[in-house]
């Protein structure tokens, strides 16, 4: 597999849990991507979860052998972002994608720098787009930027010359 295109728009997501909605996606995108591999990159993805929950917790395990399989899946799926970023960068490196365009619409600023340096170093030939109504104070190296309506925005906040002028002629 080359070239893998991953997209997901946040602005359709519930703003509590886009992160995660965030990162589930990807991740079900990157299984869907590889009809031959779609197990294993699973299983690579859960590893990853489990494998946070034991680091995280020093070696105590809080799933019982009763619980019912829902409720332990929910467990490990609710981990934080950190760990969820990198199972979803375990999935990928399992996937064998050597070229990632990633294109996300709406995110925040929290998450975007450690899932896009994570990413990045797990395949270095990855382009980024990254739309959102919110503006970032900087962007990471690699990511192209495109920030919803700058442009009419900033016609309410000052005019341009041409419009001064023209709007003094009437």
């Amino acid at each position: 597999m080359n070239g893998t295109v991953l997209y997901f728009f946040c602005s359709s997501a519930r703003k509590s849990r886009r992160s995660t909605i965030l990162i589930h996606t990807l991740f079900h995108q990157v299984v869907c991507s590889s009809d031959v591999k779609a197990n294993s990159i699973a299983a690579a993805f859960l590893g990853a979860l489990v494998d946070g929950h034991i680091q995280r917790s020093q070696g105590h395990w809080d799933f019982q052998e009763d619980d019912p399989l829902d409720k332990t899946v929910q467990k490990i799926l609710s981990v934080p972002d950190d760990e969820l970023i990198e199972a979803l960068v375990e999935a990928i490196k399992n996937s064998g994608i050597q070229e990632l365009s990633i294109t996300v619409d709406g995110l925040q600023e929290n998450i975007v720098y450690s899932l896009f340096q994570l990413i990045r170093e797990a395949t270095p030939k990855s382009e980024f787009l990254l739309t959102t109504q919110h503006s970032f104070g900087e962007i990471p190296h690699g990511v192209t930027y495109i920030e919803y309506d700058k442009e009419r925005k900033g016609l309410h906040v000052r005019h341009s010359p041409a419009y001064i002028l023209a709007n003094s002629l009437i």
